[in-house]
């Protein structure tokens, strides 16, 4: 059955006719569909003869009935639309084909829109799958803990999901039928799902919120001219320094890549252990260097694109830092790297990193940053063709075929309300997606999240393919390899070509 307006596939579904026929209708003719009775205000269930041209298209198939939603939520008919049945089918001589008018009928009242919903109304189960931390899933609690109070009727299950096993275990759920309603996607993995076609586009469902995002939120979760994703937060890299360390050799945080540099050499006292710098050798921290020398992974058609001097140049910067100049601690960058960036910052053994709003909380725990006050944050350094940084979205997609799509749109909407939202941003740091958001004033005075939004805001987006998680994983592993001498940039370039074409989707 075609979806029309709001109305799914998931919604109705067609079955082989049961039960006794009225008196005077032949049984080739019509069928009694019990299920489809439909509560009208103030009335007795009506029950409705469904027509032979509810029969599938081929000529002597047998009789069909269209069965309401398995969850629950019938669409009401008021008395007017039974009264406007009743006149047509005695007009007609005969009794009117009733299957077709009511899904007419339930095409011009709206039913599947989420706005037209009220908590009194609102009955169902949704499903959702989440990749936040433990800190964040303390607050996602509480907001459902408000929904529930709301929607009382609406019962709400939780799974949280490992944020690297998360992609693929969405991609399986869905291929077995057994995909959460509302999964809580990265902005890549978004791109491909849409491009897979296994979630639904969200643009009539969401027509009322989409205006009000941020045109960088709106940007990462369009994928041929549909939304696919609603923006739940924006994150991206910024510039995080030991304030203490700068002031006892009276620095200033650097504005461009050459004047980064000499500023790590003076920050850095090999001798004590200490170093100006480590950065996370992956794809999406390198985007700070490779953008801003004027690379670029993917052209505009989205085709690969790494080979480049451009490339190059970025490339041999970084190794530069860590073989030539010795601001990088001289480990093997092979595994864990993250948290060995996170933890020389935390202990004062680096002084600067790059690094997103999600760590702001974990560093504020820590031996070198307890005084609050200590941790600077500023843009990204510029090389010669500017300040970039990769900007990151998670957003809230709905699953292909969700038997839930009114109720799951509903959760979506309350958990990306502006007072729920606010949650989220003054407990994890999260930077919200709307515009009237981000001019509140809690968040302008906010010393850490007020200089990551001008990051955003100071950003371009080179490109947003759906093929990039693939992109990155062949990227990483080279990345290690010419950070630790195991290779020549120049060959890593060769080899990254020929590895991508040959990793499996």
């Amino acid at each position: 059955m075609p979806d029309r307006g709001g109305i799914s596939r998931s919604n109705f579904r067609l079955r082989r006719a049961q039960g006794a026929r009225p008196r005077g209708v032949s049984r080739s003719n019509f069928s009694l569909a019990e299920s489809t009775r439909c509560p009208t205000a103030g009335s007795e269930p009506v029950e409705l003869l469904l027509a032979e041209s509810t029969r599938c298209s081929t000529a002597g198939s047998e009789p069909v009935e269209l069965v309401r939603p398995a969850r629950g939520g019938a669409c009401p008919l008021s008395k007017k639309d039974i009264l406007i049945l009743k006149i047509l089918s005695k007009t007609s001589g005969k009794l009117v084909e009733l299957s077709v008018l009511l899904v007419l009928i339930l095409l011009f009242k709206g039913c599947g829109e989420a706005e037209k919903g009220t908590s009194s109304t609102r009955t169902g189960k949704v499903l959702l799958w989440h990749t936040f931390s433990n800190e964040e899933a303390a607050t996602l609690d509480v907001v459902l803990k408000k929904f529930s109070e709301k929607f009382p009727k609406i019962k709400v299950s939780v799974e949280s999901v490992p944020f690297f096993q998360a992609r693929n275990k969405f991609e399986q759920a869905v291929k077995n039928n057994i995909a959460p309603d509302i999964f809580r996607s990265d902005r890549f993995w978004t791109m491909k799902f849409a491009k897979n076609g296994i979630i639904e586009p969200l643009d009539q469902i969401f027509k009322n919120q989409i205006p009000e995002l941020l045109g960088t939120a709106k940007t990462l979760v369009t994928y041929n001219q549909q939304v696919w994703g609603i923006p739940h937060s924006m994150d991206c890299l910024a510039l995080l320094y030991n304030k203490r360390h700068f002031a006892e050799k009276s620095l200033s945080p650097p504005g461009d890549f050459d004047t980064f540099r000499e500023t790590a050499k003076v920050l850095t006292r090999a001798d004590s252990g200490r170093y100006g710098f480590f950065m996370n050798p992956s794809g999406w921290w390198f985007e700070t260097m490779i953008f801003a020398f004027g690379g670029k992974y993917f052209d505009q058609n989205g085709h690969l694109a790494i080979r480049s001097e451009q490339t190059l140049k970025a490339l041999h910067f970084l190794i530069d830092l860590k073989e030539t100049s010795k601001v990088m601690p001289p480990v093997n960058l092979r595994n864990n790297a993250y948290n060995l960036m996170t933890q020389s910052f935390k202990s004062g053994q680096v002084s600067m990193i790059f690094d997103g709003p999600w760590a702001i909380k974990d560093l504020l725990n820590s031996v070198a940053f307890r005084d609050p006050t200590n941790l600077g944050v500023a843009k990204i350094p510029s090389g010669p063709q500017g300040c970039f940084s990769p900007v990151g979205c998670q957003s809230f997609v709905i699953s292909k075929g969700s038997r839930n799509i009114k109720d799951a749109a509903e959760l979506i909407n309350f958990l990306c309300e502006p007072e729920n939202m606010k949650l989220f941003t003054q407990n994890n740091y999260m930077i919200p997606t709307k515009k009237t958001q981000l001019n509140d004033s809690e968040i302008k005075k906010n010393p850490f999240l007020s200089q990551f939004i001008t990051q955003i805001h100071s950003t371009s987006i080179p490109d947003n393919s759906p093929d990039r998680n693939k992109f990155y994983t062949v990227f990483e592993d080279y990345l290690h390899k010419c950070l630790n001498g195991e290779i020549t940039p120049q060959d890593a370039m060769k080899d990254i070509e020929n590895a991508y074409k040959n990793k499996p989707e």
